[in-house]
Parts: C-alpha cells; sequence; structure tokens
C-alpha cells in the first residue's frame, strides 16, 4: 500500500517547546508508519540544519524577522513551498492564525485545519492583529475541508456562530511521560526551594491572560510555610514582567523557560500544587500532564479548564484572587483531600486523553477526506 504523504503547517518548530508544536508532534510522531508519511514546516531559525526527528521530514523554511513578520512569513513560504514544490495527499493546517494561507493550499489540496483558541483574545496582538485574527475564522470554516478545535466549548461557539460541524479532537498524554526527577531537584536546590514544599506556576511564554499575577496577588493572603516557583519567559513583556516581580515577595523564585521537558515534568511531579490561573486556553497541555503525574490542580473556572477536569480539581473564580488565596489555602491545609483529587484527575485523563486513541480519532478523519 502506498503511504499518504501528510503536510503539516502552522507551528514554528520540532521538537516541541509548547503549544500547538507539542500537539503536532505528538501527532506526527504516532500517526500508523504503514500508511502515513508525516513532513512538518518548521523554522530555519528555530530548528537547527540537520535537526532529526524519528519518521518525520522537518521541512525547514527561513521566514523573515520580526516578531509578527516571522510566523506569518513563515506559514505563506510553507504554503508556497506545499504548492509548488511539495508532493502531499493532504495538509493538515494548524491554529486558525495560520488560515490566511488556505485560499493556497486549496488550489491543490484538501485540508483539515485544527484550531488551537481564541488566538485574537490573547494581550500579545495588537487591536487590528486581533480583528485580522478574527477574520481569520472566515476561511478556517468556511475553506477547510474538515474542521476540528481541541476545545470543547470553543467547537460549540464557531458551530453555533457559523452553522458548521466543527470535530471536538482533544489534547492528549503519553502513558509513559519521561520524568527527569534529578534535573528536577537540582534546579530546586540551585534556587533554594525543598520538593514537595513549593507551589508551581509553569507556562511557556508568560503573559497577563496566563493569570501569574493573579497568584501572585492571592500569596500576599496565604501565610503558609511554602514558597512558590515562577516558571517561563516574560521577557517578550517586560511591563508585565516588571510588574510580577513587584508583586513578588521573599517566597517567590522564578526560573526561566525550561526547554528539557523532562525537567519540567520532574517539576511537576516534585510539587506541592500546581497553580493554573489563566482566562483564556483551549486544551492546556500543562493542566492535561499534571493531572497525568498525579499533581494536585487548582485551576480557574473558565469552560476551557472546566472540560479537561471536570470535577477532579480545585476551582477559583476566573480572575478573582481573593477567591484563589481562599482556594489554594484550602487546597494546601487538606493535602488527603488533594492526593485524592490528583488520583481521580490523573484516571481521568488517562481514560479520556490517551495520545494513541487521540491520533486514531485523526487518522479517521484524514481516510474521510
Amino acid at each position: 500500500m502506498t503511504k499518504k504523504r501528510i503536510a503539516y503547517i502552522g507551528i514554528k518548530g520540532l521538537p516541541s517547546r509548547a503549544g500547538a508544536d507539542r500537539v503536532v508532534e505528538a501527532i506526527a510522531s504516532r500517526v500508523d508508519p504503514g500508511k502515513y508519511e508525516p513532513y512538518v514546516y518548521c523554522s530555519a531559525s528555530v530548528v537547527p540544519a540537520g535537526a532529526q526527528l524519528p519518521g518525520i521530514h522537518l521541512l525547514r523554511i527561513r521566514a523573515l524577522t520580526g516578531k509578527h513578520l516571522h510566523a506569518t512569513s513563515l506559514f505563506l513560504f510553507a504554503a508556497l513551498h506545499a504548492l509548488f514544490v511539495g508532493r502531499y495527499d493532504l495538509v493538515h493546517l494548524h491554529n486558525v492564525e495560520a488560515s490566511f494561507v488556505l485560499p493556497i493550499l486549496r488550489l491543490r489540496y484538501k485540508v483539515i485545519s485544527t484550531s488551537h483558541g481564541p488566538a485574537q483574545k490573547r494581550e500579545k496582538w495588537s487591536g487590528p492583529a486581533r480583528k485580522l485574527i478574527r477574520w481569520m475564522e472566515v476561511p478556517y470554516i468556511r475553506m477547510s475541508n474538515t474542521v476540528t478545535s481541541v476545545s470543547q466549548p470553543l467547537a460549540r461557539e464557531y458551530e453555533h456562530h457559523y452553522q458548521r460541524a466543527v470535530h471536538f479532537v482533544p489534547n492528549g498524554v503519553t502513558e509513559a511521560e519521561e520524568i527527569d526527577l534529578a534535573a528536577a531537584r537540582t534546579l530546586l536546590d540551585d534556587i533554594g526551594v525543598k520538593p514537595h514544599n513549593y507551589v508551581l506556576f509553569a507556562a511557556g511564554r508568560i503573559m497577563a491572560s496566563k493569570g501569574c499575577h493573579l497568584l501572585l496577588e492571592a500569596t500576599r493572603n496565604i501565610d503558609a510555610d511554602v514558597q512558590y516557583v515562577i516558571v517561563g519567559d516574560a521577557s517578550h513583556a517586560p511591563a508585565y514582567e516588571e510588574e510580577l516581580h513587584a508583586l513578588a515577595d521573599e517566597r517567590v523564585r522564578f526560573v526561566s523557560f525550561i526547554s528539557e521537558k523532562a525537567t519540567l515534568m520532574g517539576l511537576l511531579k516534585l510539587c506541592r500544587v500546581l497553580v493554573f490561573p489563566s482566562t483564556v486556553e483551549a486544551m492546556s497541555m500543562v493542566l492535561l500532564e499534571a493531572a497525568s503525574l498525579e499533581t494536585p490542580v487548582v485551576c480557574s473556572d473558565i469552560p476551557e479548564n472546566v472540560s479537561v477536569l471536570p470535577e477532579q480539581a480545585v476551582y477559583f473564580r476566573s480572575g478573582d484572587a481573593t477567591d484563589l488565596a481562599v482556594r489554594l489555602r484550602w487546597a494546601l491545609d487538606h493535602p488527603a483531600e488533594m492526593e485524592k483529587l490528583a488520583r481521580e484527575a490523573s484516571e481521568w485523563v488517562k481514560r479520556h486523553n490517551s495520545w494513541d486513541a487521540i491520533v486514531h480519532e485523526y487518522e479517521l478523519l484524514y481516510s474521510d477526506i
């Protein structure tokens, strides 16, 4: 049987660091190698020459530099390469903001498009950019052969607004996640933090919608013998980064972005509680991974979070630092109850969010197209 070639467009690079990149890596590395041959378009400035991933063809594209030009030019050049050079049976486009290339891709290919959340709601985009991204929903919905969303609430929102079926295909977790506890303990020792006695906040890029400021505001109302570890890169938003440092007291430690996923998994495993205070999400990989590791979770009650762990986490009112302080204080004072919730969360995501089952669902959609 001839293998079907599938091109993946809409991410920056592999090996993945965060977000949709991690989803694409999970899919491309798990599709049936007897049926499919994955080609992933990446930025040459992100993926070094000679980089390799087993079973995946990495196509490095030279893109323009600049905060907004880089991603835009990367997706455009990737689409043009696919049109004039590539020979694929199908294109899997990721991120609604990349949908401006659909008129190019549809000249030659059938396309399945996946939404990874409402990008226009994130504050990193200017007002005009948010409007443009919102307009990208039109080609995403109207020009794709099949549309999917990693968020069930967002899928229903698209269906209601555009009157078209949108497949909800969630993100997943790895059954045997690689965890580097030794590296995590070394990192904690370097910043003067004891394992199992810290509250963790983790994000790839820290922005206001991730809610880190809410946690730091809440800590002022929590008198507990516990430290707080903030992991993520906020250098792209210097004003917000300065605000976070101003809010932090002597119990808080900041750690820059951790590129080694196994080390991050170690920090998740060794923390006392993960606080996930995002005000905007789709389906967070960090939330899923924390649950799979039996890490107790306190998170905002946005629908996208509740749909991941309906009853297996402690929720606070989104955007409310006072309520977060109350819920976190309760979580710290009730370790047995939190451990029970964590075990239930692990069982839940392993039952409902297995990558193998999710990739099989994508394969069925590929076959249908």
